[in-house]
């Protein structure tokens, strides 16, 4: 499988890790933290329309970040509800 499809297929995975932590019943997150991991996931969505319709050159980088992204988000999500409960 091609690196680029790898990243893809990890930052669709840690946004489905982060859903199923979100949906959780009684679950509780600081609202600062989830404004965060949702400009995040919001920029990760940008990343990819900009590496599907071509408006982005540097796809192994800006697939890095994408993944980094989508990590910063999942682990927003993760401390917010440790702290928080």
């Amino acid at each position: 499988m091609k690196v680029e499809v790898e990243q893809a297929l990890r930052v669709k995975s840690i946004a489905l890790d982060i859903v199923e932590e979100v949906m959780k019943d009684q679950s509780h997150f600081n609202e600062k933290d989830l404004k965060q991991a949702t400009e995040l996931l919001a920029r990760c969505v940008c990343d990819m329309v900009n590496l599907y319709t071509g408006l982005t050159e540097d796809h192994e980088t800006t697939l890095k970040g994408t993944v980094t992204k989508a990590k910063v988000s999942y682990n927003s999500i993760i401390t917010s509800k440790k702290h928080y409960v």
